[in-house]
């Protein structure tokens, strides 16, 4: 099996490590050969151990033909990359990491005419939503009534991503600073907003309005901090949104309140060592970790989409990260930034 991933940072080498788990030869192409080299000499090693042998880095795409392409590029060349590979025939599938593109509705609705016949052989990477837990609380809201409340947190100051980003001086030094370019809390912070929105198809609800509250940073570049309120097709239904780029607590969590039961996510837990998923009833709290390291995250979403192309097998919780899914949040991105 094969794959070519296009971007060397760290994105890149979380999944090409993922992807070496699984035994694939892996391609990495990025422009900058700085970013090449780091990856070799610096990112992988330090994170896995040794450099492998079984990657080939190189600055513009071999003619080979492989299983998988992978988009692992700031959010604003998504949109041109995965359109100059589709016409290039050199892959059965795509993985586009998130956020699938820039928050522009009229850009959303050029590339999804664009992208129509190919829909299907899509994926972005919300990884959290093809997680072991929240395919778990899946499993459990089949047989729950309809909840009173929906609610998800995704808060958690950003010094993680230049810590894992060591070459970056600042937001302003790459897209993370700029909204319009996929950047700022909602767009990079944008799993818990995905998340949401699987559980709002899963419970029939639509989306009728949504109140929010941005706070912009002192230069109004990007969003460091939002709430979100949504207004649903059935009014019995509160359903809450928050994220931030400032918060030193980290906080990824999902909570659904049904008439009999609550249902809890909290991801990252135990110093990211677990998520831990809790089950509350009138009697009794169960209370089930899933340990797992970060590379798990990775590695978790890439079994899903091998078993697919090894056996042409499609798990449902491939539908999670459906390419539909991730232009459902960049839209929605779209519409609050443009009425704020």
């Amino acid at each position: 099996m094969k794959a070519r991933i296009f971007g060397a940072g760290s994105i890149g080498n979380h999944l090409t490590n993922a992807l070496r788990e699984l035994e694939y030869k892996v391609e990495v192409v990025d422009i900058d050969e700085t970013a090449l080299l780091r990856m070799q000499n610096a990112i992988y090693p330090s994170r896995y151990g040794k450099w492998d042998k079984n990657i080939t880095l190189l600055k513009e795409a071999s003619d080979n033909l492989v299983d998988l392409e992978i988009i692992g590029t700031p959010p604003d060349t998504h949109a041109n990359i995965l359109l100059d590979r589709i016409i290039a025939e050199k892959s059965k599938y795509w993985l586009v990491e998130k956020p699938f593109t820039i928050p522009s509705k009229s850009h959303i609705n050029e590339l999804e005419n664009k992208i129509l016949k190919y829909k299907d052989s899509i994926f972005v990477g919300y990884n959290h939503s093809v997680s072991p837990v929240f395919r778990e609380l899946l499993k459990d809201l089949k047989d729950s009534d309809a909840p009173s409340k929906i609610s998800c947190s995704w808060e958690e100051h950003w010094g993680g991503i230049f810590q894992a980003h060591p070459w970056l001086d600042g937001p302003n030094d790459s897209y993370l600073g700029f909204k319009e370019r996929g950047g700022g809390s909602l767009m990079e912070h944008s799993h818990g907003l995905h998340l949401l929105i699987i559980l709002f198809d899963k419970f029939n609800l639509e989306i009728e309005k949504i109140n929010s509250s941005i706070i912009l940073d002192n230069y109004k570049n990007y969003d460091k901090k939002s709430y979100l309120s949504f207004e649903l097709n059935n009014k019995n239904i509160n359903a809450f949104y928050s994220t931030d780029v400032i918060s030193n607590e980290i906080n990824k969590s999902l909570t659904i309140e049904t008439k009999e039961n609550i249902f809890s996510v909290k991801f990252s837990s135990d110093n990211g060592k677990s998520d831990t998923y809790i089950k509350k009833d009138k009697f009794k709290e169960t209370i089930k970790k899933f340990k797992k390291t970060r590379a798990d995250d990775f590695i978790s979403e890439m079994k899903l989409i091998d078993n697919l192309l090894r056996n042409n097998s499609f798990d449902k919780s491939l539908n999670n990260i459906s390419c539909n899914n991730g232009l459902k949040v960049a839209s929605i991105c779209a519409n609050i930034f443009d009425n704020n």
